[in-house]
This record gives structure tokens, C-alpha cells and sequence, in this order.
């Protein structure tokens, strides 16, 4: 840890501040604990800037979130760890606080050896952070990074890679490696630094974005496997919006060499380029991979043309095969669809439903073989589902009864992909519209 460390600790609770300060002693001497009200909070941080800061939140208390976002919206605490005291919060508060940027939470009452272990990683976490940023900006001053966008350039983005790879293979850990570039949707007048902003803001933390050409880019995913890259290649799309796309190639690292790699991707992508908001992996020289050729946005298997008309009855096995292949990484990616998509979606309006109607009854499942959302109050009742048929497209069924009498029903179909966060929010928002208006008619 560094020589000296400044934890800031924001409370309006004189006795929290004197029994935390309290626990804090057990760090070294030099470390310095000061602490502030909510309401001067950011004019004291800007005074005296903290390695790490200790948020009090008591029951609730919105001026803490919203505190949050103050101190993430300037620029030299965009990275300063947050320790975020629970006292008496909600769930919705606490998912509120990590979406704000929280680095961690603790909860009261508040035990010395968790107070002191959190706040020690806050420490680290701060000093790995600013270790990054200083190499960050010498890499910057060389020429290896944007000093834009971040990313690395054109003239290091091999050199960059075959370095992630040498340590991926010398570690034996899980990685890919995605090719991404604007699909036919994308407009013309758009420049491609728009399109890498797009890309920047979707990828993960550990993530890295490198420029092979002027519309072309690397994202390298360490610690992935192919089934955890389709949530990206979603959400760079869903950001992009409605009027443009983006295709990619993706190949796992297994043992190859990036000069290899580099020509299966841009083979893949290639292929992808001949559709819209396609993401197909990449062959290998691994012949046995079966994921070969897949278009993980679709599920659709790119299958060989027939050779010789005597090779009808072994074309036919594979091509079973590979149907079968095709539906279980459908179901795959369904399944993910449930964990990212509808589950927080429908926990989300339960919550929210609940707080404004009393003694309504809501229960939701979420998966592949049954996905659907109901809400129940006296005889009216509102069902939302979902339907898997194994195809490409999604059907969502809403439909609201009286006693058992049908008021209004309604059924539309997307595109597997299109079926994101907020469509399906958007859907659930009518859906629940509809049967609070249907209960005021109600005896």
C-alpha cells in the first residue's frame, strides 16, 4: 500500500463516524481518516481528493445515490474505490448503489475484521488503479494507446496480441478473440469512431479493443468462452440501435498462433459480412471443433454443399448432426437470454408492481421450457409469455381476463436478438398499464 492513505468517511451520524474512525485505528499510523456530511460532501472531496471513501446510506436515503453519480461524473474520482455502508437498505437501493458505481458493499452492524479487510482492498484496488492509469498514459505518450478512445492502435495491435496470447497459452486459461466491423445497416454518414465508442461502452472492464483497420477492430475477452460472448456482441448491438448493426467473427484460443488466427477470423467475418447482425466462429485447426461456421447470433449452422449425389445417405447424418448442434446452442443462448434478459426484467416489475398495488399476487418463471410473467388481483388476471420453438424467432403472448373472460389479447413475434432489456420492459410497462385500468372498472 502507499505511504499515506486518506479515507474520506461521508455520514451524517456523528456516532457511526466515531465508531468506524474507531475501528480504522488498527490500519497504520499514517493512514488519515477525515470524514464530512452528505450535503458538503463533494466540495470537501474536491478540497481534500481520498484514496478511498466509506458512504453511509440509512435507510434508504436517495441523497446517497445520488451522491454516487456526483462523485462518478468527475473525472479524478471516476475510479476512487467506494465502500458503500448498508444501514437498514433495500434490495432495489443496493442494486441502485452498484449500477451507480459502488466498488463494494458492507453491511451494518459492522464487525472490525470485515470493516478493516474491505477497506484494505479498497486500498489496493485503488493503487492497481492508479498503476494502470500511469502506465495508461506513458503507453499513451508512445503511440500504443488512442489517447481518445483508449484503445490500442493500428501499428500495436498485432504486437498486442500475440503478447495476450503467449500468456493466455503459458497460464492455460480460457480466451477469445473477436473481429468486429459495422454491418450493410450502418449508415454512411457515420464515422468509424463512433461505431468504437459504441464498442468501448459494451465491452467488459477486462475487456480490449484494438484497431486492425479503419472499420475494422479486435476485442479481445480473456477468461471467455464462447457461450459468454453472444451477451456482448448483444448488447454492442443493442446500443448501436435499430438503424445500424455491427457482424463479428470470434475464435477461442486453443494453440494456434495469432498469424493464424487472424486469417480464420477474417474469413469468418467475411462470411458474416454476407448478413446483418451475424456473429459466426471462426474455423480452427482443430477439425473437431463443432462450433465451427456457427452463427451464434441465429443458431444457424452454415452447412457444407453436397459433394456427390452416392454421398446422400452420410450427407444426411451430418446434417442431423448438425441440426442437433444447432438446437442445443439455441437453447443455450435462450437460457442465457432468460439470465440476462427476462429474469432481471420480470424481478424488476415485481418489485415495482407490487409497491403500487396492494395485495396483488405476481409470480414469474423464467427458462426455456416455460417463461412467463402473471399477475392476479380479484378476477382479473394478466399473463405475459414467452414461447420457444427452436426457431430463430420469439412469440410473446399478453393476454388479460375478467372472470375468466378474455378482455384483450395480443401476440407479436421478434427476432431472437431483438428481444433485449428494454423491448421486453417496454411489453411488461403496457401489459401492466392495461390491467390497472382493467381493475378500476372492476366491482
Amino acid at each position: 500500500m502507499g505511504l499515506t492513505n486518506t479515507i474520506t468517511v461521508i455520514s451524517d451520524s456523528e456516532r457511526l463516524v466515531e465508531q468506524i474512525s474507531s475501528k480504522l485505528v488498527l490500519l497504520r499510523d499514517l493512514d488519515k481518516v477525515i470524514n464530512c456530511k452528505l450535503t458538503d460532501a463533494m466540495n470537501f472531496l474536491k478540497v481534500t481528493p481520498p484514496n478511498v471513501i466509506i458512504l453511509h446510506c440509512d435507510k434508504n436515503n436517495p441523497d446517497a445515490i445520488k451522491l454516487v453519480k456526483e462523485i462518478r461524473g468527475v473525472s479524478i474520482f471516476a475510479q476512487t474505490p467506494i465502500l458503500f455502508l448498508d444501514d437498514q437498505c433495500g434490495r432495489e437501493t443496493i442494486i441502485d448503489a452498484f449500477d451507480s458505481g459502488v466498488t463494494d458493499i458492507i453491511k451494518c452492524p459492522i464487525y472490525d475484521h470485515e470493516l478493516l479487510i474491505r477497506t484494505i482492498w479498497c486500498i489496493q484496488k485503488e493503487e492497481m488503479t492508479t498503476g494502470n492509469q500511469a502506465r495508461e498514459e506513458f503507453m499513451k505518450t508512445l503511440g500504443i494507446i488512442q489517447p481518445d478512445t483508449g484503445v490500442y492502435t493500428q501499428k500495436y495491435c498485432e504486437e498486442f496480441l500475440k503478447a495476450e496470447l503467449n500468456r493466455i497459452k503459458r497460464y492455460k486459461t480460457s480466451a477469445c478473440i473477436m473481429l468486429i466491423s459495422p454491418d450493410s445497416k450502418y449508415p454512411g454518414y457515420k464515422n468509424p469512431k463512433e461505431f468504437l465508442e459504441v464498442i468501448n461502452k459494451s465491452v467488459r472492464a477486462n475487456d480490449t479493443v484494438a484497431i486492425k483497420d479503419v472499420d475494422e477492430f479486435y476485442i479481445f475477452l480473456p477468461k471467455t468462452k464462447l457461450n459468454g460472448v453472444y451477451p456482448i456482441f448483444e448488447r454492442i448491438n443493442t446500443n448501436l440501435g435499430v438503424d445500424c448493426g455491427a457482424n463479428a467473427s470470434v475464435i477461442e484460443i486453443k494453440d494456434e498462433d495469432f498469424d493464424t488466427l487472424k486469417d480464420f477470423l477474417a474469413q469468418a467475418l467475411k462470411k458474416a459480412k454476407e448478413e446483418t447482425n451475424a456473429l459466426i466462429v471462426a474455423s480452427s485447426t482443430h477439425s473437431k471443433d463443432p462450433n465451427a461456421g456457427i452463427n451464434l447470433a441465429k443458431q444457424q449452422l452454415h452447412e457444407p454443399q453436397s459433394k456427390l449425389p452416392e454421398e446422400k445417405t452420410e450427407q444426411k447424418t451430418v446434417i442431423e448432426a448438425n441440426e442437433e448442434k444447432t438446437s442445443k446452442l439455441h437453447k443455450q443462448a435462450y437460457r442465457q437470454k432468460c439470465k440476462v434478459v427476462f429474469e432481471p426484467v420480470f424481478d424488476k416489475y415485481q418489485s415495482y408492481i407490487s409497491s403500487k398495488i396492494k395485495d396483488i399476487k405476481i409470480k414469474y418463471i423464467a427458462a426455456v421450457e416455460n417463461t412467463s410473467f402473471v399477475m392476479l388481483k380479484n378476477d382479473v388476471r394478466a399473463s405475459l409469455s414467452i414461447g420457444y420453438g427452436g426457431l430463430y424467432k420469439v412469440r410473446i403472448d399478453t393476454l388479460i381476463s375478467k372472470n375468466n373472460a378474455k378482455v384483450s389479447s395480443n401476440s407479436i413475434v421478434f427476432d431472437f436478438m431483438q428481444l433485449n432489456f428494454q423491448k421486453l420492459s417496454q411489453i411488461l410497462e403496457e401489459l401492466y398499464i392495461n390491467f390497472k385500468n382493467c381493475l378500476k372498472t372492476s366491482p
